[in-house]
């Protein structure tokens, strides 16, 4: 009697021949989700307008920051559209060394900064907050795995 055979008259149930087919389902997106990545492009388009009409801003300036607000919302909507291990672990370790990081550097400038800056001279300080940062960074990735690096509100 093979392996599958005998699962099959323990359990007294049905063993699916494709166990993925079952699990894999696709999530429905909500009715607002194509609207609100319309009008996210539309409202960048409109202040880039007012930018340009109500505050004089020179076009140069404008151009690069309209492109660079596309980008972001491209790779938003690359993050939602497409999720990936990768990409999730990426952004819990960013998560980590941006505010996290920040938290704590800010934190050792106020409780331990003044004592140890006269002993750390130049560069091995610059080094103390790069080790920080990195401390944020370890923070973010643990963050991460004990969520199994899913992103929150990720189909």
């Amino acid at each position: 009697m093979n392996i599958k055979k005998s699962l099959e008259s323990r359990i007294r149930g049905w063993v699916p021949k494709e166990p993925l087919k079952l699990y894999l389902h696709k999530m429905t997106k909500p009715m607002w989700w194509k609207p609100f990545w319309i009008s996210l492009v539309i409202v960048t388009i409109a202040t880039a307008i007012l930018f340009f009409f109500a505050l004089h801003m020179p076009l140069q300036q404008l151009i690069i920051g309209t492109v660079v607000a596309f980008v972001a919302i491209g790779f938003a909507y690359y993050i939602r559209i497409k999720p990936s291990f990768r990409v999730n672990r990426a952004l819990y370790v960013l998560l980590g060394v941006t505010p996290l990081g920040f938290f704590l550097s800010v934190t050792y400038a106020v409780f331990l900064g003044r004592y140890v800056t006269g002993w750390f001279m130049g560069w091995l300080n610059i080094i103390v907050t790069i080790g920080i940062l990195i401390t944020g960074a370890f923070i973010g990735d643990w963050i991460g795995k004990r969520r199994n690096y899913q992103l929150p509100l990720s189909p």
